[in-house]
């Protein structure tokens, strides 16, 4: 039976989704907004989306949302302005409504907080709580074929994280993985009550202060390494924190002008569509943006 017949959702009876998302990061939550401006534009053929989310509300790094920590790039790349700088949804709207434009100003600086910004993520994800389902994890995606054997929709299956073990269905034409990055750890180590990732620093943070630490280690030659290292110095100044790589030393990230271009919108579209080998190629050329570096003003 094809997937458009009578144009129902396997459960709820609903129309059938032309988009759902899997996780509601910054990525999708872009996505979101572009969908949004799609359907102010076009009230005549307005798109229908929704999200499953499995944190039980929007979160970006809340574990590395270190006090006085600024963001790596301008907040002039946000989650709209270089394809809609007029947009509702833009950082400088939010801080109009927020009554920090001015004050924003006067700092004289292109990086806001990581916490400021957080925030903006935020007000951002409150407008679209209506499209997501939060505490939600995606069991399976199943492909939904024709007559003729042509896959013509997606089932998505997700339940609750917690709670009720019921499972629930999204039929969708399209779907969009936006599920974040997964922590990695050296072989043969496992995470535990003195071994952890640092994605948990600020959840971990308060055991530390149960009895004294005299000595930590801190994994890793990057901007989130760096930083935890900075954070354990200016938090237990009497303690001794080692930093472990295989350099020297921490090395700085290239955003000079010209390197910098490699995020344009135009240099993304270029990355997507080059053979396999260019792509390893450019990334080797170009790690030193943004992997295993750190901001000099960091350094």
């Amino acid at each position: 039976m094809s997937a458009r017949r009578g144009d129902t959702a396997l459960t709820g009876g609903g129309p059938i989704d032309d988009l759902v998302g899997i996780g509601f990061g910054p990525a999708n939550l872009a996505l979101a907004i572009a969908i949004d401006g799609h359907n102010r534009e076009h009230p005549g053929s307005p798109l229908r989306a929704a999200f499953v989310e499995r944190q039980e509300r929007f979160g970006w790094h809340r574990g590395m949302l270190l006090e006085g920590a600024t963001m790596q790039v301008s907040f002039l790349k946000d989650l709209v302005t270089m394809r809609d700088p007029g947009s509702r949804f833009s950082f400088l709207h939010y801080l109009q409504e927020r009554g920090r434009l001015a004050d924003f100003i006067n700092q004289k600086t292109f990086y806001p907080t990581r916490i400021e910004f957080h925030d903006y993520f935020e007000w951002c994800a409150a407008r679209f709580d209506r499209s997501v389902g939060y505490g939600r994890t995606v069991a399976a995606v199943r492909p939904v074929t024709g007559d003729d054997g042509t896959v013509e929709a997606v089932d998505v299956v997700h339940r609750a994280v917690e709670g009720p073990s019921g499972e629930t269905v999204r039929r969708a034409r399209n779907v969009v993985l936006g599920t974040g990055l997964t922590p990695r750890v050296p072989d043969g180590v496992s995470l535990g009550s003195r071994v952890w990732h640092n994605r948990d620093l600020l959840f971990r943070a308060p055991e530390l202060t149960v009895r004294p630490h005299r000595r930590f280690v801190v994994v890793g030659a990057g901007q989130s390494a760096a930083e935890t290292a900075e954070y354990l110095h200016r938090t237990f100044p009497d303690s001794e924190v080692c930093a472990v790589f295989s350099r020297y030393g921490y090395s700085p990230a290239d955003d000079s002008p010209f390197a910098n271009r490699i995020f344009d919108p135009t240099a993304v579209d270029h990355f997507y569509d080059a053979p396999e080998d260019l792509k390893r190629t450019l990334l080797t050329y170009h790690a030193n943006t943004n992997y295993s570096v750190v901001d000099g003003d960091l350094i």
